[in-house]
């Protein structure tokens, strides 16, 4: 699971231009890692068959 340091954290949430009170980055660092693994998915090269839109069945070595 990814981990974040505050430091991290605050830069980011500055760097984005967000005004959060405490109760919101607390619950938005808590969800970070979620964040974290879904970017790293979205960024990896995939085959038209990975679009589940647009197919009806596919398999794990679609998705590869």
């Amino acid at each position: 699971m990814a981990e974040i340091t505050d430091e991290a954290f605050e830069f980011l949430i500055a760097r984005a231009g967000l005004d959060l009170n405490d109760e919101q980055k607390a619950e938005l660092k808590g969800i970070y890692a979620g964040i974290a693994t879904m970017a790293d998915r979205v960024r990896k090269p995939r085959g038209r068959m990975a679009e589940p839109a647009h197919v009806y069945d596919f398999t794990e070595e679609d998705l590869a």
